[in-house]
């Protein structure tokens, strides 16, 4: 009997003991993910310091030089649309770049205007020309007038 009795007085404060008990502690470790997504994070900021680091000292520094093509002429029933390609060649971004096209060959000259918004260096950007006669019939000449500086 009081043998018993013991085993109950020493079973209480342990069941008390774990029933109260508080969560253990929060590890101090990091996860692995946590760490892989460091990684990564530190990687793109590398790279990303690294290009403009690289474009500030071995970058190309001149001013634009618009080069524009004709890529193609389409017939619409109010006209024909010369789709053009303008290429900055330069070092410097432009803004306003003002294309036009001189359609000759085919009587009175006629010309056409189109402002690009913005060519970014060493880029390129579309755009369009309308003219009454056929481009292709003729001969059409191709510049770019003048651009803004952006900065």
């Amino acid at each position: 009997m009081a043998t018993t009795t013991k085993t109950r007085a020493a079973a209480k404060p342990a069941a008390r003991r774990k029933a109260s008990s508080p969560a253990p502690p929060p590890r101090d470790e990091v996860p692995l993910l946590e760490w892989i997504s460091a990684a990564v994070g530190l990687v793109c900021a590398l790279v990303a310091i690294g290009f403009v680091g690289w474009d500030a000292v071995f970058g190309v520094r001149s001013p634009p030089a618009v080069e524009v093509r004709l890529v193609e002429v389409t017939p619409t029933p109010h006209g024909f649309v010369a789709q053009i390609e303008a290429i900055n060649h330069g070092g410097s971004p432009a803004a306003q770049v003002a294309i036009e096209g001189v359609l000759s060959g085919q009587g009175e000259p006629e010309t056409a205007e189109a402002t690009l918004d913005y060519i970014p260096e060493q880029s390129r950007a579309d755009g369009g020309l309308v003219f009454e006669h056929d481009p292709r019939a003729g001969k059409l000449t191709l510049r770019a007038k003048g651009f803004a500086d952006p900065s």
